[in-house]
């Protein structure tokens, strides 16, 4: 527990001084501020914006912070020292995974303030986010792990996080990235936060896609160990 503390501690610390990883987590916090801000005159906008940038934050934002912070520290050699003081790696990636989800939550957070919901509306909307984040910080978790460097991890982790957080947003506009988006827990996560029901296939996608990030990551944690 003290070791899990310490290496909590470790990561606030770093992250406060790491300005682009600040950046990921308020961009889009701010972004939907600013475009509420500049048309609070037109009807509905924040009902539009706010589930919008919430779906893309929680799919784009914990997916770049996890592997940045998990092959940065590679890559220094931070984490073999962690290693060689006694931290298990499993322990290390439990330690990682509270502490981006958490803060992904406390960015998030900005949108239930922005956002004018019911209790029922905000803790499905809450809900949503959470799902999302866990699902956005093991896939960053796999690419870190898979990745020997920073920019080997941006060159997979940035792609995959924008599609997964604009394929929601052109689904609005195109019925057949829409139905294709139904399939990707980007979409079903964005579908909940605009008032959308929980349906079987909600329920299906959200499971299927955790077992299948949940094996890939022991899969590669098997593999490299964090080396």
């Amino acid at each position: 527990m003290k070791t899990s503390s310490a290496i909590l501690i470790k990561q606030c610390k770093d992250s406060l001084h790491n300005l682009p990883s600040l950046m990921v987590m308020l961009i889009y916090p701010a972004v939907a501020w600013i475009m509420i801000t500049a048309m609070r005159g037109e009807e509905a906008m924040t009902d539009f914006f706010v589930p919008m940038f919430a779906a893309m934050h929680c799919s784009f934002s914990p997916i770049t912070l996890a592997s940045n912070i998990l092959s940065e520290e590679k890559e220094k050699g931070t984490l073999r020292s962690l290693v060689m003081a006694g931290v298990s790696g499993i322990q290390y990636l439990i330690s990682l995974s509270v502490f981006v989800i958490v803060f992904s939550m406390l960015t998030g957070s900005a949108f239930l303030i922005m956002g004018d919901f019911d209790p029922q509306r905000t803790l499905t909307f809450a809900g949503a986010m959470l799902a999302g984040v866990i699902l956005s910080t093991l896939a960053g978790l796999c690419v870190g792990i898979r990745s020997k460097n920073v920019s080997g991890a941006n060159g997979i982790a940035v792609p995959v996080g924008l599609v997964l957080a604009l394929l929601p947003m052109l689904g609005q506009f195109n019925s057949r990235i829409e139905k294709a988006a139904g399939y990707v827990y980007s979409g079903q996560i964005s579908g909940l936060m605009q008032g959308g029901d929980i349906t079987s296939k909600t329920v299906a996608v959200l499971c299927a896609y955790f077992v299948g990030l949940w094996g890939l990551l022991i899969l590669l944690f098997r593999r490299n160990k964090l080396d």
